[in-house]
């Protein structure tokens, strides 16, 4: 593995693998050897530095995990010539978007190259593994996430608050993923940067989270509704309109469903609004502890009723018939 700004070697020892951190004059070493059981065990060392929020954090898988935590793939890094030599900024992220120096460009392209190399390893070896990998794909996913925190610590060592910003706002999950849902929707410098930061702190939040129990996933909804309305506060309604369809691509149906009933697009918004809240509420009910089963039924059809009456209130009683395919989400009657 070639060396630079961000030396890791990787060392296969019986049951354990081995990362180790580069060293510079100004950074110490700090490794963290992470053993798991079986004929072969993958380990991610965990850098002692902190996965920040913005200014100084996917995808549950998506996160993305979904998850989000998923870094791209292999080959040369951003701005990095394939075979060496000096960084083209031009290649990934132009100079206008991440204006960082050439040395700088080289030292990220370095530290890429390094971790897409424990990537590859890693992913070849889940991929032998199978169903017999220790934790199963949730655990390959968690340590992929913790290595993509782990390489971001690292910019975060090279880079200024600034520039670091400016580099993930391009080239980090949470910042392609805002890049595509704002694609052709006029927004400022400053509010996609708002937005970028509010996204990055629900990822970095969830990004490690792989509960699907429904106290979990409750959560998760809870803080993302919340996350979507200090949203809409920093956008217009046109751009959050253009958000929040790609991040839940049931709200365009919502809305194309009240055009196709003669209704505003302010009864689709509305429409979608409901869906949540049955989502929301669903979630709330599973998790609550201590109900019998025959409380939990009625809570869940008294909500049923709500819900359906809501729908009927809004885009005629005719929309609760079964085969509405905007509405496939809607409770049948209990």
């Amino acid at each position: 593995m070639r060396g630079g700004a961000s030396r890791l070697a990787i060392a296969l020892v019986r049951p354990s693998v081995q990362i180790g951190h580069r060293t510079d004059a100004n950074t110490t070493m700090k490794k963290t050897t992470i053993a798991a059981v079986g004929g072969l065990i993958i380990v991610i060392a965990i850098i002692a530095f902190r996965w920040r929020a913005a200014p100084s954090p996917v995808g549950l898988p998506d996160h993305g995990l979904g998850a989000r935590g998923v870094a791209p793939g292999t080959g040369p890094g951003p701005g990095e010539v394939p075979g060496g030599g000096a960084p083209d900024v031009s290649a990934a992220a132009p100079a206008a978007a991440v204006p960082l120096s050439p040395d700088k460009w080289e030292r990220i392209a370095k530290i890429r190259r390094d971790y897409d190399e424990i990537r590859v390893k890693m992913s070849a070896d889940y991929a032998a593994m199978g169903d017999k990998f220790p934790g199963g794909l949730s655990a390959f996913l968690k340590q992929l996430a913790l290595l993509e925190r782990e390489m971001h610590a690292d910019f975060a060592r090279d880079l200024t608050p600034r520039e670091l910003e400016d580099y993930e706002l391009h080239q980090s999950t949470t910042g392609q993923t805002l890049q595509r849902r704002l694609a052709g929707v006029a927004t400022t410098d400053e509010q996609q940067r708002a937005v970028y930061r509010l996204q990055r702190e629900f990822d970095d939040r969830f990004a490690l989270v792989f509960d699907l129990s429904p106290p979990a996933l409750w959560e998760r909804m809870n803080v993302q509704d919340v996350l979507r309305q200090k949203i809409r506060s920093e956008l217009s309604d046109a751009a959050y309109a253009a958000w929040l369809n790609a991040d839940d691509p049931s709200f365009g149906a919502m809305r194309a469903f009240a055009a196709e009933k003669g209704l505003p697009p302010a009864a689709g918004d509305e429409l979608w609004r409901i869906k949540n809240d049955w989502t929301l509420r669903k979630l709330e009910i599973a998790a609550q502890e201590g109900l019998s089963p025959e409380q939990r039924k009625a809570m869940q059809t008294a909500w049923v009723g709500q819900i359906r009456s809501r729908v009927a209130v809004l885009v005629g009683a005719d929309a609760l018939a079964p085969g509405v395919d905007a509405l496939a989400w809607l409770p049948v009657a209990r």
